[in-house]
């Protein structure tokens, strides 16, 4: 059965802090290969928690190395290869967190670079095929170097992630065609922060996108407070797009989405 878990959905220097919510990014099981995109603290101990056997990872997305989205990459790749007794699997992400920068990384350990069967450190528009899947980057407007993605299965079925990014104009564009949409929402209602979505940058966003559902997560501490459930009720009404709030543990269920 193809479906996405949300282990955890807080994002944020308070929620790293206080674990309010996980912090442990979600996995996504589709056309027979796991996907556990931005493992952040607390993914290792989620996937256990939520039934799932990080062992059987076959690809790890990173979107960008701050440690709320790749605090606990390297586990994982621990996890999949066994300690490195048996090389396997795939890292997307970014230069700067395969790579390092000069004042920052890399995040990923040499040794477990070393196990993995490929590394892909991507930029916007950038496409890979993985078996039936392909992955292209999508754009961002972060303080540091970070990607989404658009996934493409072979059932014809586009599935869209932002990560972390503000607003900017051309960032619907890569996401139009997409099933469902799943957005980093750090703040509330319409408490703009330079880097990140709020709620109201979210309504716009879908207006243009128009999938048939979306799913909003990556919660700031305000955002919790708020009710995320309260804030995905107001931008379906605002968007007349489908929208439900992440919870920690939550499933949805791909199959028929298409």
């Amino acid at each position: 059965m193809d479906n996405i878990v949300f282990l955890g959905n807080g994002g944020g220097r308070v929620i790293i802090a206080t674990q309010m919510i996980s912090t442990a990014g979600f996995v996504m099981q589709v056309q027979g290969r796991q996907i556990f995109v931005d493992p952040g603290p607390g993914a290792l101990l989620r996937s256990k928690i939520c039934g799932l056997q990080a062992s059987k990872t076959d690809i790890v997305f990173v979107s960008h190395h701050h440690i709320d989205h790749s605090g606990d990459a390297n586990a994982i790749i621990d996890a999949m290869t066994l300690g490195g007794i048996h090389p396997k699997g795939v890292l997307i992400s970014t230069s700067m967190m395969i790579n390092g920068a000069e004042n920052a990384g890399p995040m990923l350990n040499k040794f477990y670079a070393g196990v993995l069967k490929e590394c892909f450190a991507m930029k916007p528009n950038d496409s890979i095929t993985i078996g039936d899947l392909k992955f292209t980057a999508t754009p961002t407007r972060h303080e540091v170097e970070n990607i989404g993605f658009v996934l493409e299965t072979k059932t014809g079925m586009k599935i869209g992630y932002t990560s972390d990014t503000a607003p900017f104009d051309d960032l619907a564009k890569a996401f139009i065609g997409c099933d469902m949409l799943i957005i980093n929402v750090l703040k509330p209602g319409a408490q703009k922060w330079k880097t990140h979505l709020c709620s109201e940058d979210v309504v716009n966003i879908l207006k243009e996108v128009k999938p048939k559902l979306a799913v909003i997560r990556g919660y700031g501490a305000k955002m919790v407070k708020a009710h995320p459930t309260y804030e995905a009720r107001e931008i379906q009404k605002r968007s007349g797009v489908q929208t439900v709030a992440a919870y920690d543990g939550m499933r949805i269920d791909l199959d028929g989405k298409k």
